[in-house]
């Protein structure tokens, strides 16, 4: 018996090094024999550096598992996620297909399914709509800067801060009420860490043989619960089916037209009201990460903190009575477009491959890809791609969206910051460029701030997302700034 298993395992390992369809894509040893390799860098939150080391290493094309490829190249961008694309999702998307809750953009493996939900929700995310929304956002960080204020010359974790305003963000929009995050400076419902919680383990159980749709299941949840083991996510669920259910008995008087309002109108695949459950699936996003990163090149950078600096001054000293900023009106300082687009270009919030089932006649480099192959491209990868971005792929440099317009709009049309320019699209690309835009120039507009530890300015975990942790700072308000 042990025999015919050595021989069978043996067999395997001849087979897939050199006989499998992918034996000749390079990669490392082990993962010509298993995924598991990878699967122990994703639950170790490393894979943002993982990642890139490997195409530094390999080239545009690197096998990841026996069955898998990871691919920067930007024909196979358009192939993968373009319009009309017969790229369908792999399995792991059914990682986050969540009992008693409706099917969800991200997670539908349905195209027609997905068009639709996209068709439902697009008016509420279209950028016309958020800038009526705006008022509700500043709102929010009149109070951030209200409470940072307080700590004025001492140190503070952004990590923390930037979390807990864009949390308050998603409250307002998708429940009319904030969440409390910045109020009350704390947690509310412990519901930040359980968001991280869920991340880490659906995007990491996804890629283990079917346990990610085995803990995602009404048994499993009955079970904790009879262990005693509390559900975050479920507590947050009730508190916001709670809140939509009250907002759909007792509508608002007409006058508040958030994101909720618009859900509230939206009718199913069937045309019949949409259920708590598909609200409560859309009103989902947050921004922090971008906050953060932005943040972090700039501080790292004295050269552009300068700049930017003295761009929102000059800003601002010819509108002394202006105490903020609109989206419409930021988006207008060149310098602040340039380094907001640089440094979510370096750092975007999707590090993990966004996998499809390779189409007919796939080629990237010189390597024929079979057709159904799970392959895909990391934000991250294709991001520092020097093939795109040049040489200097992995500088921070905001310049190099300032020099030429028609290079300027090539790097716009491949730049995977938020997923891509394609249908599949993060849906709150709109809310977080709203949000970037306003947090930047108006924090800087305020405080000076600097990184306490420059050599170790954060601790980033990858958890599908790149979270940073522990982004410890000294802020001190302005007072005193150039005149006109």
């Amino acid at each position: 018996m042990s025999s015919t298993i050595l021989i069978f395992v043996c067999a395997l390992i001849l087979y897939r090094q050199f006989l499998h369809p992918l034996a000749g894509i390079p990669g490392l040893f082990f993962a010509e024999l298993t995924g598991q390799w990878r699967n122990w860098y994703f639950s170790n939150g490393q894979w943002h550096d993982v990642i890139l080391n490997l195409h530094e290493r390999y080239g545009r094309v690197v096998r990841l598992a026996p069955n898998e490829l990871s691919i920067v190249d930007a024909m196979a961008d358009r192939l993968l996620y373009g319009h009309g694309t017969k790229a369908e999702k792999t399995h792991w998307y059914g990682t986050w297909d969540i009992p008693d809750t409706a099917a969800g953009l991200f997670g539908t493996r349905d195209v027609k399914e997905h068009s639709f939900l996209r068709r439902r929700v697009s008016a509420a995310f279209s950028m016309s709509s958020i800038l009526k929304f705006e008022p509700y956002i500043q709102g929010c960080f009149d109070l951030l800067f209200e409470k940072i204020r307080k700590y004025s010359g001492q140190v503070v974790n952004m990590s923390e801060w930037t979390n807990a305003v864009a949390y308050d963000i998603v409250g307002e929009l998708a429940y009319g009420e904030q969440l409390g995050h910045l109020r009350t400076e704390t947690d509310v419902m412990g519901l930040r860490q359980a968001i991280l919680d869920g991340f880490y383990v659906m995007a990491n159980f996804g890629h283990l043989w079917g346990l990610g749709r085995l803990l995602n299941t009404r048994v499993v949840a009955k079970l904790t619960s009879a262990l005693g083991v509390r559900n975050a996510f479920g507590d947050f669920r009730q508190w916001s089916m709670d809140k939509v259910r009250a907002r759909r008995e007792r509508p608002s008087d007409g006058k508040r037209h958030d994101m909720l309002h618009h859900f509230l109108k939206m009718k199913d695949i069937n045309g019949d009201p949409a259920s708590d459950g598909e609200v409560l699936i859309e009103a989902m996003n947050t921004t922090a990460i971008g906050m953060r990163a932005c943040l972090y090149y700039v501080c790292t950078h004295a050269r552009v903190y300068h700049r930017l600096q003295k761009e929102l001054d000059d800003y601002f000293a010819g509108r002394p009575d202006q105490g903020s900023i609109s989206y419409n009106e930021a988006r207008r300082l060149t310098y602040l477009n340039a380094v907001i687009s640089e440094a979510t270009r370096l750092h975007p919030s999707i590090i993990y491959q966004l996998l499809r089932k390779a189409p007919e006649n796939m080629t990237v480099d010189r390597y024929t890809i079979p057709r159904g192959t799970p392959v895909g491209i990391s934000p991250r990868a294709q991001n520092r791609d020097p093939a795109i971005w040049g040489e200097g792929a992995n500088e921070f440099r905001p310049e190099r969206w300032l020099e030429d317009e028609e290079r300027t709009r090539y790097f716009e049309s491949v730049n995977m910051t938020f997923g891509g320019n394609w249908p599949r699209m993060c849906i709150g690309r709109n809310i977080a460029l709203v949000e970037l835009f306003k947090y930047m120039a108006q924090f800087l507009y305020n405080f000076d701030v600097e990184l306490v530890d420059p050599a170790r300015p954060w601790h980033v975990q990858t958890v599908w997302f790149a979270y940073q942790h522990d982004m410890v700072v000294r802020v001190t308000e302005r007072t005193k700034r150039p005149s006109a």
